[in-house]
This record gives structure tokens, C-alpha cells and sequence, in this order.
């Protein structure tokens, strides 16, 4: 939130309501009147957030069961096991959380993910990649790709593990965006690769996924922004899908590719209902995608272990998709701060709209809620409002 691309639109979007509705995006807080907290999670004045009924945060203090992948994963088995007929069963990639001390005791750690082991033996004699059981291996709190990788084999496996534990004896490897050590990390969580995902000829047959813009206010509301991106990756998948080492074409993170020379913002992002698929295939994508996600808040906001919605906040979340060829939507992870910059110039009006849509949330049924507001303000907040879908309350309603 200290990057100026967001500080920029997110003042612009509380500059509408002014006087009525204040930001403070800097320290010491005022609570004397009511105000939005707005700052990086890490600097925001929880005691005062959890003592006041003036002050309201941007971020949910406990959320490590959505944005930590083992703990969503955890979230989503339990939930699962007591409703089987959820969306969840079929929309999330088979997942096993993967803990490990050394790669001398791989054996014992496979022992907790037998199918993975399973997978891997299955694939002896097969040639055709698409045809092979492929894994992909991701640290449990790391983001922005840092970590990730696909393997197919037990001795692909155990070398990429080899690697990231001998860095240890090394100078600490820090991960220069995110600030996070990730040859410290002991915990991952294993997917099941889709390895048939939805490529389009008019888009050079690139692997791409879906990035979903998502508000949860208050305890809790949770509501999907409608113009969700595509995030291509830089080269052909069909002619790399074998090379499991070819990370241009198996990750779509466009912070990976913005390293690269030659790197095309206009032609790495793109509109989801842009895309060259037809009007009844969006839009049973977008159906899926609020399903899942509906299942996904209910699944962790029963765990108030790792979840807790307080009242008096609200939370940006950035969540990824992936479709299958057959159109299939799949959630892959949850980001918290999601990073908007990666929208590029080009599409700043999706954040924009976003940031507009939730701070007219916040104002209406946080801020302003028993407050004496202008009719004209009332109709601005619900035109900002337009394009979010409400997915997920309390009481259950979903009105997609």
C-alpha cells in the first residue's frame, strides 16, 4: 500500500466522500472521529483497531488460514470432510501439505503424501508430458512465484529440494521483493499440476490464469469485482510442456516475467471477458468462481483459530485461477496486499474501479453506516458498487 501506483488511486477513491469519510495512512491515529486506518499489515495499530469503535483497518489482524497455503489447505480438507457435495471436492487442485526437516528423511515425508509417490512411480515408461502425473511444489507463505516449481519425478524432487536446503549453508537467501528467506522455509504445500490447461490460439497458445479481485468487509461480507485479468505467460506451453525447467511457460506471475528483457505489459495482461471464448463459457466460469470462492469463506471463517472477521475492517484479496481445457475453474492461492502494480497502466482503471467499490463498501456499511449521508452521496456509493457480486455472508446470500 506504500507503492505510490496504490496510494495514489486509493486516495482518489476517499477524495469522493470528503469531509464525510477520513484515511489515515500514517501514524500517530486520531479516534476521535471515525476513520479508515489504511497502512501495510505490519504497521497497522492493532491495539487501537481492536480497543476502538472509531477506528477501522484495512486488513484483518488473524487471515492466515485464507493466505497461508497449508493452513487454507487444512481449512478446505475439513470442510470438505463435513460437505461433501461442496464445490471445493472438484474446484481445487488435490492438494497435500509437505513438511520437512531434511531431504534425508524424504521417505518419511512421502509416507504423508503417498498419492504424490504414487503419481511419480506412475509415471515410469510414460513419454507424452500431458499424459504424465505432474506436481507442482510451492512454499507455504511465500508469494510473487519465489519457490515454486514442477517436477514429475522423485529424483527431479529430491534435487530441487537438495538445492533449496543447501542454501542454507550459504549467505541467508533473501528474496529481494518480498523480504522473505525462502531457503528458511520447512513447510510447502504439493498440487496436483494441471498439466491440460485452457490455451488459446489467438492468445499464442500461452499458459494464463486468472487473477480475481475480492473484498471482505466487516464480519463478514464477501464480494467478487467482476473485471478479473488474465496473466499470460511469456511463451508457447504446448511446444515447452515437457520442460518442466522452463518457468516462462509453466508460471504466469507477471512479477517474474517484468525481470525478463523484452518484457510486454499490454501483452502479458488482459480482460477476462476480452478473452476469445464465448459469452456462455465466461459466464459459467464466473458462476464457478463465485461458487468456489463462496465455499472457500465458509470453509475458513468456521475456523476462528486462523480466521477472524472483525467488524470493524476489511480486507483486499487477490485470489488466482486456473482453467482446464475444458474450462474448468480451479482456485490455486489466496494473496493478501495482492499487488496491483502487476495490472501495468494499461488496465489501471480495473484497480481503480475496485479501489472505488470497496471503499464505497467500507462507507456504507462500515463508516457510514448509522450516519446522516446525502442522498446523492448514497447514489454514488451504490454506482461505485455496480461490479461487485456479492458471494458470501453470514446469513449465506449469494446474489450471482
Amino acid at each position: 500500500m506504500d507503492e505510490p501506483y496504490v496510494q495514489d488511486i486509493l486516495l482518489a477513491a476517499f477524495a469522493k466522500y470528503a469531509p464525510l469519510l477520513a484515511v489515515q495512512t500514517a501514524e500517530p491515529i486520531s479516534a476521535s472521529t471515525r476513520l479508515m486506518h489504511w497502512r501495510e499489515y505490519e504497521k497497522i495499530d492493532w491495539d487501537t483497531v481492536h480497543r476502538s469503535t472509531t477506528v477501522f483497518a484495512n486488513a484483518y489482524c488473524i487471515r492466515k488460514g485464507l493466505i497461508r497455503k497449508a493452513q487454507m489447505a487444512f481449512n478446505i480438507q475439513l470442510f470438505v470432510a463435513k460437505n461433501p457435495d461442496s464445490i471445493l471436492k472438484t474446484g481445487v487442485p488435490d492438494t497435500w501439505i509437505f513438511e520437512l526437516d531434511d531431504v534425508d528423511y524424504l521417505d518419511e515425508a512421502l509416507m504423508e503424501c503417498y498419492e504424490v509417490e504414487n503419481g511419480m512411480q506412475a509415471n515410469e515408461g510414460v513419454d507424452d508430458p500431458r499424459l504424465r502425473e505432474q506436481f507442482i511444489l510451492k512454499p507455504s507463505l511465500t508469494g510473487r512465484g519465489a519457490g515454486i516449481y514442477v517436477f514429475d519425478t522423485r529424483e527431479r524432487l529430491e534435487s530441487l529440494l537438495e538445492s533449496e536446503f543447501e542454501s542454507d549453508d550459504e549467505e541467508e537467501d533473501e528474496d529481494e521483493e518480498s523480504g522473505q528467506a525462502v531457503s528458511q522455509i520447512r513447510e510447502w504445500v504439493i498440487q496436483r499440476y494441471i498439466n491440460r490447461p485452457l490455451l488459446l490460439p489467438t492468445h499464442g497458445n500461452r499458459k494464463f490464469h486468472l487473477r480475481v479481485y475480492v473484498l471482505a468487509a466487516g464480519d463478514l461480507d464477501v464480494f467478487v469485482y467482476r473485471h478479473m485479468l488474465a496473466l499470460f505467460a511469456p511463451r508457447p506451453y504446448a511446444e515447452s510442456a515437457g520442460d518442466l525447467d522452463d518457468q516462462r511457460a509453466h508460471l504466469t506471475n507477471t512479477c517474474l516475467q517484468a525481470k525478463h528483457e523484452g518484457f510486454d505489459e499490454s501483452d502479458a495482461v488482459r480482460l477476462f471477458w476480452s478473452l476469445d471464448l464465448a459469452q456462455d463459457k465466461l459466464d459459467r466460469i464466473f458462476d464457478q468462481i463465485c461458487k468456489i470462492l463462496s465455499d472457500t469463506f465458509a470453509a475458513v471463517s468456521n475456523e476462528s483459530t486462523s480466521f477472524q472477521a472483525w467488524g470493524n475492517c476489511i480486507e483486499l484479496f487477490g485470489f488466482d485461477f486456473l482453467l482446464d481445457e475444458d474450462c474448468n475453474a480451479f482456485m490455486l492461492e489466496a494473496n493478501a496486499y495482492p499487488d496491483f502494480k502487476q495490472t501495468g497502466d494499461g488496465l489501471k482503471s480495473v484497480v481503480e474501479g475496485f479501489m472505488a467499490a470497496s471503499v464505497a463498501t467500507a462507507a456504507d456499511s462500515l463508516l457510514l453506516k448509522d450516519a446522516d449521508v446525502p442522498d446523492d452521496v448514497r447514489q454514488m456509493m451504490e454506482a461505485d458498487r455496480t461490479d461487485l457480486v456479492k458471494v458470501f455472508s453470514r446469513n449465506n446470500v449469494r446474489n450471482w
